[in-house]
């Protein structure tokens, strides 16, 4: 079987704890990408917080954003493939985050908006400090997410959190309830919201349509709940060691841990063998 793209999923995946990926993962994408294999990273993430990895890695490919709510084209600065929320989609998911007492940031088609500071957001800033200048994602603090609702253009996805795990589970139960929405877990206290039937499989599956690449010509490496789809309908879906059972139960296999330098190790496998 001859693969010809590597999708990645990024934090937990790509990225070390440190948000950092690992100087043998670059060397080894620079080498796949010399080869005509075509990169692109699949993640929850705003676009805005994808382009420093983007930018790092020297891709090409658009990239697959908010859990494949759109794809987002860097050289034209577009998205593309986008299916929003409607309005009084975005007022009931914040009436049930208000309701069960949990935290959000919400991301339109510009920047990614929050009322109020929590721990996730404070590392989240600090990861930003780190970045030059002309590479760091603006996040907008707003007064009210009502009237950002009604300004904004577009609203692309609720990223909620809780440390009140049962709260979060709640919420993600009633927001499930309504048939309107995915929701998927990114990690263990946070749950990603977005239109239904948007997620990284099928974020992956148009890309591979526009591109003419087969699925079964795709190897994706995920380490979550929100890889899933991405890691089942890829030709080889390859599991991190830090991922949870059930997700590597879904995978063809699982590789080390995200802080190892496994994802090189594996390409060098794939690639060049």
């Amino acid at each position: 079987m001859k693969y010809k793209a590597v999708a990645f999923d990024m934090d937990g995946t790509l990225l070390g704890s440190n948000r950092l990926v690992l100087p043998e993962t670059v060397d080894m994408i620079k080498k796949i990408s010399d080869k005509g294999i075509k990169v692109i990273l699949v993640s929850g993430r705003h676009h805005t917080a994808i382009y420093p990895y983007y930018y790092q890695l020297k891709l090409s490919t658009p990239a697959i954003c908010c859990n494949g709510t759109y794809l987002y084209d860097f050289e034209k600065q577009q998205s593309f493939a986008a299916k929003p929320m409607t309005k009084q989609q975005a007022h009931t998911l914040l009436n049930l985050v208000n309701q069960h007492g949990i935290h959000t940031l919400i991301y339109t088609d510009k920047f990614m908006t929050y009322e109020v500071l929590d721990d996730h957001l404070a590392g989240f800033f600090q990861w930003i400090k780190s970045l030059p200048e002309f590479l760091q994602p603006e996040v907008k603090k707003v007064d009210d997410f009502e009237k950002l609702i009604e300004q904004a253009d577009l609203i692309f996805k609720f990223a909620t959190s809780s440390h009140d795990i049962p709260a979060l589970k709640q919420f993600s139960k009633a927001v499930d309830a309504l048939d309107e929405f995915s929701c998927e877990w990114s990690w263990s206290n946070r749950a990603d919201v977005a239109v239904k039937g948007k997620t990284k499989g099928n974020g992956l599956k148009h890309w591979a349509e526009h591109e003419n690449i087969k699925l079964s010509e795709i190897v994706a490496f995920g380490d979550s709940f929100n890889d899933i789809s991405m890691l089942t309908i890829a030709g080889l879906g390859i599991a991190m060691g830090n991922a949870e059972k059930e997700v590597k139960e879904k995978a063809s296999y699982s590789i080390g841990d995200n802080n190892s330098p496994s994802i090189a190790a594996e390409l060098e496998k794939i690639f060049f063998n």
